[in-house]
């Protein structure tokens, strides 16, 4: 007798969400939950959180819930989980139009919010010099953050929109986040300020371009 394939990410996680959907809605007040991203696409890297969608019943919104659920989902799936409420999903990314529509609009989503952290970290560095920077404790802070979301958000584009891109390395910016900002020391600032005056200004006109042409 054959052996039997191995599940993939996606049924297994699917699995372990029906499974335990009794016990989710007794803890957290869930009403509906649902696998979105990467894992769902069958896309998913090593390193890659899972996305789940969910919404919680009357009431039961609380950060409290929220923050237990990702936790305890955390542990179920052996693997970091990205939850994000259905209410935060639904204005733009309309899966009822059909799956490439739903990866297409995500996309233009994740694509988007990088564009707006070039533009805010353009805005917030114009005319301070190097010496400046280094002096500016919330400044740095605030620059931080907004690499962090660019290399996040750069990390969830699918593969279908990274094929058809040109000239964009992926791996730089995702590295933005997982590289340059490490999770236990200070940055080096000299590389943060390279990345906000060469290489950010470098890329913008390729992912606007992209963005442009997957908007249409």
């Amino acid at each position: 007798m054959p052996p039997q394939e191995r599940p993939s990410t996606r049924e297994e996680v699917i699995i372990a969400l029906n499974a335990k959907y009794a016990v989710m809605r007794r803890l957290y007040g869930v009403k509906k939950i649902g696998l979105f991203g990467s894992v769902a696409r069958g896309e998913e890297r090593a390193e890659s959180d899972v996305d789940i969608e969910v919404e919680f019943d009357s009431g039961m919104d609380t950060y409290a819930n929220y923050i237990g659920l990702s936790l305890y989902l955390d542990e179920l799936l052996g693997r970091r989980v990205d939850l994000v409420l259905s209410r935060v999903l639904a204005s733009y990314l309309r899966p009822e139009l059909g799956a490439e529509f739903a990866v297409l609009s995500r996309d233009k989503v994740y694509l988007g919010q990088i564009l707006d952290e070039i533009a805010y970290l353009s805005h917030r560095t114009k005319g301070v010099s190097a010496r400046d920077f280094q002096k500016d404790e919330t400044l740095k802070r605030a620059v931080v953050r907004s690499l962090e979301v660019i290399g996040e958000s750069a990390a969830r584009v699918s593969d279908q929109c990274r094929q058809d891109s040109r000239g964009v390395s992926w791996d730089e910016l995702e590295g933005l986040r997982s590289r340059l900002i490490h999770p236990y020391f200070s940055p080096d600032w000299g590389l943060v300020w390279s990345v906000l005056n060469v290489y950010l200004p470098t890329v913008e006109p390729l992912l606007r371009k992209l963005h442009a042409r997957i908007s249409r």
